[in-house]
């Protein structure tokens, strides 16, 4: 495989780290593990994650029936919603074996297992043929490909002709090399066995270097403000239960990494060195 990625280590985090979505972010009701998208109005976490896949359907103009990629899929959240309030055909894929089984069991229990399909597979080098998908769909988990433009050019291979890509991810400003401020970064995104973020307009200009055409991109860092600061808050009474829960033997150093992550996160965004975008494009006819 010349499309590189830290299989093992993305695997370790997922599987080691679920318990903590399981506790603070609704991951057995939700089945989400991404940022919240909050409107002025929007009551609680819980709408918050649903209201990021809708955002993210209309940002990528998903339409009934779509049969849909969805790269980096997690427990199934985003293809569940997909196939019941769209009733799309979605394939999701994860580097992790427990999560496709998990996958499978929320479609069941949600009604939706006729339409939806799970496989273990990497995004960067998939076994489906050209021309099979209508939209390929990756919601945080662009970010995990060491070079993006690997992502885009498979995306681009199976999409059909006409067919959307929409992304909604963390994006990198400008920064320089080995500052304080990469430094930071790099702390967080070694935290979520990230290797590095992809600078938001590389990116844009990468969608264009893959063939795509109709590039869209828009900053919606406004409306995950209340996520990233819920993170944050959770902060030091987080690291003081998992530092002792360490200690004791009841949690390891990828849930103890995964604590700190959230107050990397909060302090790189009060320094402005990240955004977080939704970036959707579609493959010419």
């Amino acid at each position: 495989m010349n499309s590189r990625i830290n299989e093992r280590a993305i695997i370790d985090y997922y599987e080691n780290c679920q318990i903590d979505y399981e506790i603070v972010w609704h991951l057995n009701s939700k089945m989400c593990m991404h940022y919240g998208y909050w409107e002025e109005n929007t009551p609680n976490l819980r709408t918050a994650l649903s209201l990021m896949n809708q955002k993210v359907a209309e940002f990528g103009s998903l339409k009934k029936g779509d049969k849909v990629l969805d790269a980096g899929c997690g427990v199934g959240g985003s293809s569940i919603y997909l196939a019941r309030h769209f009733d799309c055909k979605p394939t999701g894929i994860s580097l992790s074996d427990k999560q496709i089984e998990k996958c499978r069991e929320n479609a069941e229990k949600h009604g939706v297992a006729n339409l939806c399909t799970f496989d273990q597979q990497n995004y960067l080098e998939t076994p489906y043929p050209d021309h099979t998908f209508d939209v390929v769909w990756a919601i945080e988990s662009v970010c995990y490909a060491f070079d993006k433009l690997d992502f885009l050019k498979e995306a681009y291979r199976i999409l059909k002709p006409g067919g959307r890509l929409v992304v909604a991810d963390f994006f990198v400003n400008e920064m320089e090399a080995d500052s304080d401020q990469a430094v930071l970064v790099k702390k967080w995104t070694e935290t979520w066995a990230i290797q590095a973020y992809a600078n938001k307009d590389k990116f844009y200009q990468q969608m264009n270097d893959a063939g795509f055409v109709d590039l869209k991109k828009k900053d919606i860092s406004k409306n995950v403000l209340k996520t990233i600061r819920r993170l944050f808050y959770a902060f030091l009474p987080g690291i003081v239960i998992t530092s002792i829960s360490q200690a004791l033997g009841f949690r390891n150093r990828l849930q103890t990494a995964n604590t700190w992550s959230t107050y990397y996160q909060y302090q790189a965004y009060k320094m402005g060195l990240w955004s977080y975008m939704f970036f959707s494009a579609r493959k010419p006819t």
